[in-house]
């Protein structure tokens, strides 16, 4: 895709073409209405001086007419001159006839306009006055109706830059109008503009080439391109062509100062390239600079890799940016990344692209990636969260936002605002902030960093979790997702379970968690009650006819005598899940309670069921049990082994376990709690102490 640069030199090309258009018309127009007040002079002569040998020629090609012939001049001089007696322009002619008191014919024409010096201009050269000189093989103008024509060879010249090449122009006084219908060709130093037909109209100040107009133009500018093209030439400052073609015609409006190409416009350098129905290019008022340049109606533009789709696309010189935009949403795409808004807004000079409005962003995701991990991460969460051998598999990203997206090139970093919705299958996540880093050799997504009001939910196998924190970081070279959380603390609830800490790694994949810093669990414990009345449910109604389990179930559902109770579990050090194996482990000073019932222990290890409640706790380590529902007894040990289901406690000491109860102390190998029924005993010979 290509954008212009408000540079001069880069913008003047289109301009100088149209300039010399209108001198040329000026030009011809002068030629047929100033001779009449043209002074003659008594020794005309020409700038090139014609030999004897070359007049006779020249009027043995006239001497069928030489019957009709009214007056004829050898070495025509005619100037034409302004109010202030400054000469404006000079006709001139290697030989003329004046036929039938009607038509001037003159040989070899060769008018001249004089040009205006360019005083602002630090280049000598550019400061020179520039006249417009038109040359043809043969001029004709009807005395009568001022028309007339000049054909053959047709070369105007603007200064030693510019020149037009036509096979003829005629001049239309009643229109007003300097046309050809045939080819016509503009040449300069740096273009080339050809077309067929040419259209001047004097009175309007407009000018068109009528159909196929094609411009050239050679520029090593790569910053005048939207798409990079990198890797397509080694030399930056290789001459590269700009084509800008259409089916229809080129027109300039000087009134308007603007000009415009019509129908099947296509832009192109190297191998990018931009289609639309029309071009529209808005001058200053001294034609030197180019403010925009707008494509519109089914713009696309692409570089075979890159490709923007829209209905207008705006060059911007000022602020050196294009401006892609459609109702309801323009659409830049290549085989990674679709990004689609009413408004999307780019800058190949800053690197950026920016989306000032609402859209959405969709990429493709290799989610093992064969990169390694960054060399910062935790070596336990390395070895937590292996690397898994399974192959390569690919994920579509949708990324929706309210506020903004910003694209930075030298980062490969895009931040999205406000309202932002991260969709993937089976997972949605929501925030405030999100900031993407793309991969720099393969432009595909590498990390995601979420922050403010992060919300995940993952639904799969039928179960949903759901996280909350303050920041969220997902890569795709990793099977695992860290979330951050200071006030409140980082959160993850999974089903019948909820996991606070600073920081929490957890899996998709592996159904693996890990947790950093002081956080806590919640989480249901399994219970014996449950468990046998669901059997006996079960078993009862296989017998019991439909209206009969109905009403059985009811009766039954006021037997339960005990639901299952939430566990709760805080750790100081860190906490590690491993949904594979149903088990987690705490660390450090660890505090443990479960109605009213305390535990506190060094480490902890808890046991999960298939439906992920708490069947078993393993204590270690300065073991202290208080259950104040039996008579506030308290144990201390080494070890102790929970079971949940049937609230059995087992508690051992090293070299013995304590338990202390109405003011005594009794130490044993191995001391049972029955906290359901609120019985203590005890195995190996006792001994207490009464304080």
């Amino acid at each position: 895709m290509i954008t212009l640069n408000i540079k001069q030199r880069r913008s003047i090309y289109l301009g100088i073409i149209i300039i010399c258009l209108l001198f040329l018309a000026l030009s011809i127009s002068g030629l047929f209405r100033f001779t009449t007040y043209a002074k003659r002079e008594k020794n005309p002569t020409l700038k090139d001086v014609i030999d004897e040998d070359t007049r006779k020629k020249q009027k043995l090609s006239r001497a069928s007419e030489s019957e009709n012939v009214s007056q004829e001049i050898f070495g025509l001089y005619l100037p034409s001159y302004d109010e202030n007696g400054k000469v404006v322009s000079v006709i001139r002619g290697a030989y003329t006839v004046f036929l039938n008191n009607k038509t001037y014919i003159i040989t070899k024409p060769e008018i001249e306009f004089a040009g205006e010096s360019d005083n602002d201009s630090n280049d000598s050269n550019a400061s020179q006055t520039k006249d417009i000189i038109i040359t043809a093989d043969t001029g004709e103008m009807d005395n009568a109706t001022k028309s007339g024509v000049v054909y053959g060879n047709v070369i105007s010249r603007l200064g030693e830059d510019l020149e037009i090449h036509t096979e003829d122009f005629t001049y239309s006084p009643e229109d007003n109008t300097v046309d050809t219908d045939g080819p016509a060709t503009v040449l300069g130093k740096q273009m080339k503009v050809t077309g067929v037909g040419l259209e001047i109209n004097l009175s309007e100040a407009k000018a068109v080439m009528k159909n196929d107009p094609e411009m050239e133009v050679t520029n090593n500018k790569n910053e005048m391109f939207l798409f990079s093209d990198e890797g397509t030439v080694t030399d930056k400052n290789i001459e590269e062509l700009i084509f800008i073609r259409a089916s229809g015609e080129l027109v300039f409006e000087h009134k308007k100062s603007l000009a415009t190409f019509y129908d099947n416009v296509r832009i192109s350098r190297g191998k990018s390239t931009v289609f639309s129905d029309k071009l529209t290019i808005p001058f200053d008022s001294e034609l030197e600079s180019l403010e925009q340049v707008i494509a519109s109606g089914n713009v696309l533009a692409s570089d075979g890799e890159k490709n923007a789709k829209g209905e207008t696309l705006t060059w911007d010189s000022e602020k050196e940016i294009a401006i892609l935009e459609d109702d309801p949403v323009a659409e830049f795409f290549d085989d990674k990344i679709t990004i689609t808004a009413p408004t999307i807004m780019f800058s190949k000079v800053h690197g950026k692209m920016d989306v000032p409005v609402a859209g959405r962003l969709t990429t493709l995701v290799n989610l093992k990636s064969k990169k390694q991990d960054k060399e910062d991460t935790n070596e336990k969460t390395k070895v937590i969260f292996k690397p898994s051998d399974k192959k390569a598999v690919y994920d579509t990203i949708t990324i929706d936002w309210n506020g903004r997206m910003v694209f930075k090139q030298d980062t490969n970093l895009a931040i999205f605002e406000e309202d932002v919705i991260v969709t993937k299958e089976g997972t949605k996540l929501y925030c405030e902030r999100l900031e993407i880093l793309f991969d720099s050799e393969s432009d595909s997504l590498e990390e995601l960093e979420a922050t403010k009001d992060v919300y995940l939910i993952e639904k799969k196998d039928g179960e949903i979790r759901e996280a909350r924190g303050d920041k969220l970081i997902w890569a795709a070279t990793r099977d695992y997702t860290e979330l951050y959380g200071n006030n409140p603390l980082a959160t993850v609830i999974d089903e019948d379970k909820q996991i606070s800490a600073p920081k929490i790694t957890f899996s998709e994949i592996e159904n693996k968690m890990f947790a950093e810093g002081k956080g806590n669990l919640i989480a249901k414990t399994s219970s014996e009650e449950d468990d046998e009345e669901t059997e006996f449910l079960e078993a009862e109604n296989k017998t019991l006819t439909e209206e009969e389990s109905d009403l059985t179930a009811k009766a039954n559902s006021g037997k339960k005598a005990k639901k299952a109770e939430n566990l709760v579990i805080n750790w100081n050090k860190e906490m590690i899940y491993n949904g594979r194996d149903q088990v987690a482990n705490f660390y450090e000073t660890i505090k443990v309670i479960k109605g009213k019932n305390k535990l506190d222990c060094d480490r902890l290890d808890v046991f999960f069921d298939d439906q992920d409640k708490i069947e078993k706790a393993t204590a270690f380590g300065n073991v202290y049990l208080n259950s104040p529902e039996s008579d506030n007894t308290e144990g201390l040990g080494t070890l102790l082994e929970w079971d949940l289901i049937k609230d059995v406690a087992v508690l051992t000491g090293n070299p013995l376990a304590e338990l202390r109860r109405d003011g005594q102390r009794t130490f044993s190998k191995k001391i049972y709690f029955d906290i359901s029924t609120q019985r203590v005993h005890w195995e190996g010979k006792p001994h207490w102490k009464i304080y």
